[in-house]
């Protein structure tokens, strides 16, 4: 490290300008719905994929150890809902190192990326997908949801504008502590 890497952190802190993408991922993921855990349907799902739900689960792309799981489609994209969320059909055991690798990618470009394209994995992963799948996104679309997202919105709309102030308040705080200490 070089001593001109300290210019990046000698700079005012912006609420706004460093938290708007966190908190509208929030927002985005706070319309996503969550299965509820049911062990039967939990044991079909890992049995679709071919492994026994009653042992250690082997990632779903490479065979290995599973660490944790995969959002096999992103919950947020572009900081909006995508329409897929915490659900059985959406999160596939998977060691941590393709999960890290996979990302915001297409499962099936992942999988092709790493020669792990095989026709039984893709045939066992598309049928664990296309169980238990609840097409949210396209149910907030309906007419039946268009004032609760526009509150939702609004609502979304507010909280970026107290950071604004917020942001304001720091600076006109900042400015009085930099005055103050001129003075001294």
């Amino acid at each position: 490290m070089k001593k001109n890497d300290l210019k990046r952190h000698l700079k005012d802190y912006s609420i706004y300008g460093k938290r708007s993408s966190t908190i509208s991922h929030a927002f985005a993921s706070a319309l996503s719905i969550a299965d509820d855990y049911d062990v039967t349907k939990i044991d079909k799902a890992i049995s679709i994929l071919g492994q026994n739900p009653d042992d250690d689960l082997l990632c779903a792309y490479c065979d290995n150890p599973a660490e944790t799981w995969d959002h096999i489609k992103a919950v947020v994209v572009k900081t909006a809902y995508s329409g897929f969320g915490h659900q059985i059909n959406n999160l596939l055991p998977c060691c941590k190192s393709c999960n890290s690798a996979k990302g915001n990618r297409d499962w099936k470009a992942y999988l092709k990326l790493k020669s792990l394209d095989t026709v039984e994995r893709i045939n066992r992963i598309e049928n664990y997908l296309n169980h238990n799948y609840t097409d949210t996104k396209n149910l907030l679309e309906t007419e039946d949801f268009k004032e609760d997202l526009k509150v939702f919105n609004q609502i979304k709309e507010q909280v970026f504008e107290l950071f604004k102030l917020g942001d304001q308040q720091a600076k006109h705080i900042r400015d009085k502590i930099r005055q103050a200490g001129k003075s001294i």
